[in-house]
């Protein structure tokens, strides 16, 4: 199952890569960590994501989000791939380090457990907090937490930790990029 989880984010990634050149994207990020689901059981599971930044003013972006991941068991109800778009506020700290924070709404698929189980796509709500780390002129690290509440009722609700390669899509106009659009 990891493995088809793997070659899709490779596809998504390339697909997004070259959609986002084409629409004046700032930069592209694939992740990969864990999902881990709420309850007492403490269940995760491998998720991967695409995720492309797009600059909003000067002082913030909206970042575009894919993610799938294995479900620990077919008898949990649990979310399997989300689509979402999220507000986020950089705050760059000198030329390497910029932290940020966020928050969105999308759409996840939350596995079908049983006839009467309401699976299906769900609406999405989300925050998240992590930093981008300048590594080479437009490569970067970016480490990344989300939470995520599923339906109005907050059902299936999952926290995403994530790291990722990001790749700034235009060369800056000096050494190193910052995290925050100009």
């Amino acid at each position: 199952m990891i493995q088809s989880i793997s070659r899709g984010a490779v596809a998504a990634a390339l697909v997004a890569s070259a959609a986002s050149m084409q629409a004046n994207a700032q930069a592209v990020t694939l992740a990969g960590g864990a999902r881990m689901y709420g309850g007492d059981d403490g269940e995760s599971a491998l998720m991967v994501a695409v995720r492309t930044e797009f600059p909003v003013g000067t002082s913030a972006l909206v970042e575009f989000a894919s993610s799938v991941s294995d479900v620990p068991e077919p008898t949990r109800s649990a979310v399997r791939s989300v689509f979402e778009a999220q507000v986020q506020l950089p705050i760059p700290l000198g030329e390497v380090l910029t932290p940020y924070f966020g928050a969105g709404a999308g759409i996840g698929n939350v596995n079908r457990v049983s006839t009467s189980d309401d699976g299906g796509w769900k609406g999405v709500l989300s925050a998240s907090a992590g930093v981008r780390v300048a590594v080479a002129e437009q490569l970067g690290v970016v480490v990344d937490a989300r939470v995520r509440g599923i339906g109005t009722e907050f059902r299936g609700s999952h926290t995403d930790l994530t790291v990722g390669l990001r790749y700034q899509l235009n060369r800056p106009d000096r050494p190193r990029f910052r995290g925050a659009p100009r």
